[in-house]
This record gives structure tokens, sequence and C-alpha cells, in this order.
């Protein structure tokens, strides 16, 4: 047998192997792409309710989108979504995000059911209405989409910290929009307005005489002598806007987190809305006089001269709770009159001309 022959033969053989490791790292390629990256992913998750290019952009980390829903529940408020990311290659972890349409009581919105972290909440308005902490995210759906009793949000929760706020707020009106829009119960924009962030990350003193941005509030006589007191909140006037005041003492540290007191307001209108549905809201008179709704003795909703509403609650915490009998402290009612007050001529509510 000739070497030529023998070598003619052989080729046949190379032609093969080549063609089969050509296609091993294709096969390779896409199963890298389908486990690693989202090139195979579908545009919209969960029955199309979620973008998954935003979702992409909150999650963290490197990974594969995989997603459990089917839209929209027969019954809206029912409707759950999981988004995950996760990753076969070494160091990979797997981050979560969970969004649910919920039914909530307007005046429990801005609490610490959705917002595990009042005081550090970047809050939107306007067009779409909602706040973003590190963990959690909420906006409000049109009034169309809500039940008899009670207004409906996009609520999203997820399995670790979100650095990026503004990707996280855009994520959750992307899916309040195409929540509505599948629903057929309103619109909403694409994005959310601005973003209104927490003046410090951390708490800083109050300013005396102007406590939480708010003139005419002063803290002097109305905390434990002695104790420095701190604030954290957004700057006032906002169209969601909150502030939490703290004492700087050595109160244990559940009751050092809940603070001495929390101020919330808000002349959104859609907001306003929900609040009215709150059960027991009656007709009534603010601390200033003024005919307002009232939900309860700390939570009312004041007429103004010109323009929309004025919603203003306060809550107070452990601290105060703990410390308003040994200190002589003022009753909640004295604190909420002066709040209203300040607040009132902070947000451009003045009262309605009588008569």
């Amino acid at each position: 047998m000739s070497t030529a022959g023998a070598a003619g033969r052989t080729r046949p053989a190379w032609k093969v192997w080549a063609v089969v490791a050509a296609v091993v790292v294709v096969v390779a390629g896409l199963l890298h792409a389908w486990r690693n990256t989202n090139v195979l992913t579908a545009d919209r998750l969960c029955g199309g309710l979620v973008p998954a290019e935003q979702a992409e952009a909150v999650l963290p980390g490197a990974g594969r989108l995989d997603a459990e829903g089917d839209g929209l529940d027969d019954d809206l408020t029912d409707t759950v979504c999981r988004v995950s990311k996760s990753s076969v290659l070494p160091g990979s972890g797997k981050s979560e995000l969970t969004v649910r349409v919920w039914a909530e009581q307007g005046d429990g919105l801005l609490g610490v059911e959705h917002l595990l972290d009042l005081p550090r909440t970047s809050f939107f308005s306007g067009a779409v209405t909602g706040g973003v902490d590190t963990r959690q995210a909420w906006a409000l759906l049109p009034e169309k989409c809500w039940t008899r009793k009670q207004p409906v949000i996009v609520r999203v929760s997820t399995t670790g910290p979100i650095t990026d706020r503004a990707a996280f707020a855009a994520f959750t009106t992307g899916t309040a929009r195409s929540v509505a829009a599948a629903a057929h119960c309103g619109d909403l924009p694409e994005k959310p307005g601005p973003l209104v962030p927490p003046v410090s990350d951390e708490a800083r003193p109050v300013s005396e005489g102007r406590v939480c941005g708010l003139d005419g509030v002063s803290v002097r006589g109305r905390v434990p002598e002695g104790t420095k007191v701190l604030e954290q909140g957004q700057k006032a006037p906002a169209g969601l806007w909150s502030c939490s005041l703290f004492l700087d003492d050595d109160s244990s540290g559940i009751v050092r987190a809940d603070g001495f007191m929390t101020y919330t307001a808000s002349r959104d209108p859609l907001f306003t809305a929900a609040v009215r549905k709150a059960p027991g809201t009656t007709r009534g008179k603010a601390p200033d006089g003024r005919a307002a709704e009232v939900v309860n003795t700390q939570k009312m909703i004041l007429p103004c001269a010109q323009g929309d509403p004025l919603y203003l609650a306060m809550r107070p915490g452990m601290q105060y709770l703990e410390a308003r009998e040994a200190a002589g402290l003022p009753t909640t009612d004295d604190y909420f009159a002066r709040f209203t007050e300040a607040a009132a001529e902070t947000f451009g509510c003045a009262a309605p001309a009588t008569g």
C-alpha cells in the first residue's frame, strides 16, 4: 500500500473530526449563551408583564433571567411574577425579585409594609406615583384598576439590595404600565418622573426652629432634656414627602430604629384619592380649624385655597412612647397641631376662604 493512498484515505476522517469539533464549539457557545446570558431570552417575561431588559438592569450580577408567572390572574390582585438571575459560572450568585399586584389601604402606602426604610426612600409623583428604597418599590395603578374599597399597586420586592434606584423605579413603572394595559384599566408612562431622594444617606442633626425643613417646628421642650435629635427624609416640599426624627440616646436597637416621630405629606392627587378610600374617613376639622377629611386624629386631608388638597400624617415612634411619661412630653395631638401648621405653610396650602 502506497503512502499517498493511505494519506488519501485519512483525509475524510480529519474532515469529520473538524466538523464535529465545530459543532461542539457551536453547541457549547449556545449553552453558554442560554445559561449565562440573556441573548436567547424573550423581550418580556411573565406573560408579557415584565420587561426583560429592565429586569436585567435591576438585578445585580451576571447570568440568565428565568421567570415564573403567566400574566394577569383572573383576580387582578392575585397576580404574582418572580424573576431570577443566575449563572453556572464560578462565583456567580443568584438574585431574585417578586412582582405582586396588591390591594392596600391608601393611608398605609407610606408605611413599613411597603417601604422598609421610609427615611431613605426616593419618591416619584405626577404622571405615575410611587416610591423605591434599596429592597422594595411600589407604583399606584390608575383608579380604574382599583377595587371598590381599596387602591391597587404594583409592588416589587428583592432578595438583595438594589444600588440603582433609577433603574428600580423605571422597572416598577414599566411593569405597572404593562399591568394596567393588560387589564384595560388605564395608561401610565414608560418611565417615572424625577426621583426625590433623601437629603442625606444618614440621619443628621436637626436645625432648631426648622425641623425637617419646616419653618417654625422646634424640638425645644418636646424631647427629653439634653437629648440630641437627628432627622432623615426628603426635602420639603415635594409631591410625596416624609421625615423621621430619632433621639441619639441609649435606646435599644428596635426602639431606636423605630424612631421618635415620623411625618408624611403629599399633594399628589392620585395618592390623595387613594387615601380617601381608607375606611372610617369622615368630615371633620383640622387642628387649625379648617374643614378636613379625617382618617383619624393624626391622618387628614386638608383643602387648600389653590391647587390640590394636602394629605398630612404623623406616627409617634417607640422612642416617644417610651419617653413621654418620664420626660413629661406633650401629647401627640400637640405635635400634630404644630406639624399641620408648619406643613400647610411649607407646602403652600393656605386655608380656603370661609363664608
